[in-house]
């Protein structure tokens, strides 16, 4: 066995350690997406849990409280209207004595 015959012998076995390599980074990365992909999946399904959660909180406390607002901005228009037209009788009522 010559010195060339020990190089090429080496160079085989650092070409067929370098496919390994290669094969087992691959397997490795496929492996790594598909566990971000399933942990991306599980947070969007958790996102869109808590979407319909809120929406159904914020319609059953939104609704109520904007038609009471409703209620309570009508109460107030009336009630400014009826001090407004006793004020005005106040003073009319002044200037004519």
């Amino acid at each position: 066995m010559t010195f060339t015959d020990a190089a090429e012998i080496i160079a085989v076995i650092r070409d067929i350690a370098f496919i390994v390599l290669l094969l087992v980074t691959l397997v490795m990365g496929v492996v790594l997406v598909r566990k971000v992909s399933a942990v991306l999946n599980s947070a969007k399904r958790t996102a869109k849990g808590v979407e319909d959660m809120m929406s159904t909180v914020s319609g059953s406390l939104v609704k109520p409280a904007t038609a009471g607002s409703g209620v309570a901005f009508g109460a107030g228009k009336i009630l400014a209207f009826i001090s407004g037209l006793s004020r005005r009788k106040k003073k009319q009522g002044g200037n004519n004595g």
